[in-house]
């Protein structure tokens, strides 16, 4: 029985066209939707009759910090409630309209304003020791978007050092046309009553595969286990299905979303679609004003599809809450849409005697591979959200996709958070990832997720394409924050001593801070733990390609085999720090592998130093997409590449900066350092493995920089390029049949290979 389908207008730009399947045809390629911008402030209404101003503080010269001391002001209106976002605990306060912080050109401070009563003459006013700067209302209506201080005041050379001592503040309003608590019967469904089932499909990720810049291949592979997933769900007679994100491959182009929607009306059930990563352009943005034109291709297919044009929305079925999040995963999305959170907060507080189920593209627990460190959200909004979501122990899951992850590897990266289940779902449509074991039959891991729902009871099954069901437990194991502290930690944020803790390692990783790392049962690629090497007790890292290699996995660097421990810094102090290692002879010498002592210098939030010491070669991007590295790149410096025997090394902090940088050591005002030990692979081509022992840390303080760092008592050196690897340097980064490849073939291929 198809499912009942109709227009219903809520967006500022709906295009008013009645839903038909000709809308499906070859000459509905492109969209006409567009989001629009408001032309009068009662178009700025939200749903509860306030008026919502966003407040982006930011030093607007790059490189350098910016502070600000101030209040937050409103006349001619009422301010009903004012929240921050993504202010640095200890650094930055907000207390009623008083403001005090510390930003960077790269790093910025949100705060989130609503107003009641509000007029176009309603006044907002930022007061600090600089002065006052206004706008009103109806200014804001009129440009979208309101820069301050103001271009003409100041000007000249006094301009630019205001700008620089003086944060930027960059006002908009925030819209809430994309938001809604909806309905059943707003997407074609009806109350199934306490018991029914409800389908989930993560990542179909197809397309047409004509498009410009689409790959034919894998997108013809990718559309034909969707085609199979949606026989599956229509076996399942669900209350709805969810499409949980990258419904479409490429960047959201209107004739991938066409494509999707020839299957997709194959389902015998209500649809849902939820926001991914692939729904946008690679490169989009969401200023000035409200900018949600990213968007326009995504709204125009959902609201052909079943009506709606929203991307954070919420439902009741039977005795359940469910919430829909968006995960667009683009620069800046969070930053200009902070009230998502705050409309997250009164949603689950409305419904907090409801058993409630929650959807996000994007995973908020660690999975365990080196893109789920960087292709995820950040410490900030993975933090806040669950914040929200445990508040009040009625979230008793989340449920995620994004990953392309093996069903057995979605079963060992599960864990119950404050009471929330947190599962990664295997695709409905790519292929997987390598996690580097075989899965639990060998078979496709494509397929659906089927919740059933017997009044506030539930199950949670993965079903595959072959039709095998899989139940996940009722009892998961819980996360533990405490060992695995980066994933909802800043590195600065750490706890630290005055001196290295347990730097010979005789009390095991006491004192070391490690990343989550996906373990195979058997043979494991990465291993990180104490051994006894010859009568010295060291760390013991290794890492290598993950093994059992099938057609189509993405073969992605791994460089979080790693351990990290902070020191507080003294004032006035340039800390040297020394160490022994010893590479294992059957390490690849010559291969794309190496393992690294990472040395990141903090003045509060805001990262100054950023030095790298290697042994063979070394992978220019450690550190990723978070790496905070506005102030100072990442400088690389040799180790000795001998193995079979200890090295002892002496790093003089202080010499090696003011040796690759033009800022002076002191001049960075550092107040604690964080010691990175860690091993990579590029983990693809050969197995290319890399073992290494480390001892005898520790740390003293030289009043002059006169001494060289040494390893051996010989001088260390910039690292040569011929020794670092980053994307593309030597081979191209491409798709083949869908997999991503870094290296072509797999036969052994080095920097001499």
């Amino acid at each position: 029985m198809k499912r009942r389908r109709f227009l219903k207008n809520i967006g500022l730009g709906s295009s008013g066209v009645v839903v038909t399947d000709k809308l499906l045809a070859e000459d509905a390629i492109s969209s006409n939707y567009s989001y629009g911008q408001i032309t009068s402030l009662g178009q700025a209404m939200t749903k509860e009759g306030l008026i919502n101003i966003r407040l982006e503080f930011r030093s607007k010269i790059p490189g350098t910090i910016s502070a600000g001391k101030g209040k937050i002001t409103v006349s001619k209106g009422k301010i009903n409630r004012m929240k921050e976002y993504f202010f640095e605990e200890g650094e930055d306060l907000l207390d009623g309209g008083d403001y005090d912080i510390s930003i960077s050109n790269k790093q910025s401070d949100i705060v989130a304003v609503w107003i009641e009563d509000a007029k176009p003459k309603t006044i907002v006013r930022i007061n600090d020791k600089k002065g006052k700067v206004s706008f009103t209302l109806e200014e804001l209506v009129k440009n979208h978007e309101i820069s301050l201080p103001r271009q003409q005041e100041g000007g000249g050379t006094g301009q630019a050092r205001m700008e620089v001592e003086r944060p930027q503040i960059t006002a908009n309003f925030l819209l809430d046309k994309e938001i809604a608590e909806i309905e059943p019967e707003d997407f074609g469904a009806k109350d199934p009553g306490d018991e029914f089932k409800f389908v989930v499909m993560a990542d179909p990720q197809g397309g047409d595969p004509e498009e410009e810049g689409n790959h034919p291949t894998r997108m013809k592979i990718h559309n034909a286990w969707v085609e199979e997933s949606i026989k599956q769900a229509n076996l399942m007679n669900p209350a709805t299905t969810l499409i949980l994100g990258d419904i479409v491959d490429g960047q959201g182009q209107a004739r991938n979303f066409i494509q999707m929607a020839r299957y997709f009306e194959k389902l015998e059930s209500p649809m849902l679609y939820a926001i991914g990563n692939h729904e946008t352009k690679y490169k989009s943005v969401f200023t000035p004003g409200y900018n949600m034109e990213a968007f326009n291709n995504y709204f125009d297919a959902q609201q052909k599809m079943n009506g709606l044009e929203l991307i954070l929305y919420s439902f009741n079925l039977g005795s359940w809450h469910f919430i829909i999040w968006p995960d667009p995963l683009r620069e800046n999305f969070w930053e200009t849409h902070p009230h998502y959170f705050d409309w997250l907060e009164r949603d689950l507080e409305k419904y907090k005697n409801r058993p409630t189920v929650f959807f996000q593209h994007v995973p908020s627990h660690p999975i365990g591979i080196n893109p789920l460190i960087n292709y995820a959200e950040s410490v900030d909004v993975k933090r806040l959200l669950l914040k929200i979501l445990s508040k009040h122990e009625n979230v008793k899951y989340n449920f995620s996709g994004h990953v392309h992850i093996p069903i057995k590897a979605s079963f060992k990266t599960a864990v119950t958070f404050k009471g929330i289940d947190m599962i990664n779902l295997p695709p409905a449509g790519y292929r997987p990832r390598a996690f580097g074991e075989q899965d639990f039959n060998g078979g496709p891991c494509q397929g659906i997720l089927v919740l059933e729902f017997n009044g506030i009871e539930s199950r949670a099954i993965f079903r595959t394409v072959t039709e095998e069901e899989y139940i996940y437990p009722k009892q998961l194991p819980k996360f533990d924050n405490e060992k695995y502290k980066l994933w909802l930690n800043h590195k600065w944020e750490l706890s630290a001593s005055s001196r290295i803790e347990n730097g010979n390692f005789k009390n095991s990783l006491s004192g070391w801070t490690k990343r989550y790392v996906y373990t195979e049962d058997a043979y494991p690629s990465n291993i990180c733990e104490t051994r006894n090497e010859k009568g010295k007790n060291a760390l013991y890292l290794y890492s290598r390609k993950r093994g059992f290699d099938m057609p189509g996995q993405d073969r992605l660097p791994q460089t979080i085999n790693r351990i990290c421990q902070a020191i507080q810094l003294k004032s006035d102090c340039k800390p040297v720090i020394g160490f022994n290692y010893k590479i294992d002879e059957k390490s690849d010498l010559s291969g794309w592998c190496g393992a690294y002592v990472w040395i990141e210098g903090f003045n509060g939030s805001f990262k100054m130093l950023n030095l790298v010491y290697s042994t063979g070669i070394a992978f220019s991007g450690i550190g990723g997409k978070f790496n905070r590295s506005e102030f100072n790149k990442n400088i690389h410096l040799g180790l000795s590449d001998e193995p079979g025997k200890w090295h002892n090394v002496s790093l003089n902090l202080a010499r090696d900066h003011e040796a690759n940088h033009e800022k002076s050591y002191n001049n960075l005002a550092l107040d604690k350092l964080v010691i990175n030990l860690g091993v990579w692979t590029i983990n693809d081509g050969g197995d290319f493995p890399y073992e290494i022992y480390f001892t005898d840390f520790n740390l003293n303080y030289k009043q002059n920089s006169a001494s060289s760092s040494t390893v051996n008592g010989l001088n260390i050196i910039q690292k040569p390029d011929d020794k670092i690897w980053w994307l593309g340097k030597y081979l191209p980064f491409t798709h083949v049949a869908g997999e991503h490849r870094y290296i072509l073939g797999t036969k052994k291929m080095g920097p001499k290979g």
